[in-house]
């Protein structure tokens, strides 16, 4: 698939993301970041090869794990996070992002089926 890119991914707490401290956003009701913090915050994460800061998949993850499933985390960026915090999307883009994860998961699927036939 053209679009896959595998990179690490950044989780945090919820807490941290709610307060938007651990995301060096600026948009947030609680700024302790400045522009050059930001930036150099984000440009931090991506020499180490983070491309996508993530929140919801720490709890998924860890409540399979307790119960010892298999279980992975497809995510999808919708923007880059240094041109800015908001997402600026047409429809068009927005939808064929959306899709991203449902194409790479049904090949992956197909993939193990073939293999257990």
């Amino acid at each position: 698939m053209e679009f896959l890119m595998l990179s690490r991914l950044f989780c945090f707490a919820m807490s941290i993301f709610f307060q938007l401290l651990g995301q060096a956003r600026l948009d947030g009701e609680f700024c302790a970041y400045t522009s050059k913090d930001k930036y150099d915050f984000l440009q931090t994460l991506y020499k180490k090869g983070v491309r996508n800061i993530e929140m919801e998949s720490t709890c998924f993850a860890s409540m399979f794990r307790r119960v010892c499933i298999p279980a992975a985390v497809v995510c999808v960026t919708l923007l880059n996070r240094m041109k800015g915090d908001q997402i600026q999307l047409d429809k068009e883009t927005y939808t064929d992002y959306e899709m991203r994860p449902f194409k790479l998961v049904t090949a992956y699927i197909k993939e193990k089926m073939k293999s257990l036939q």
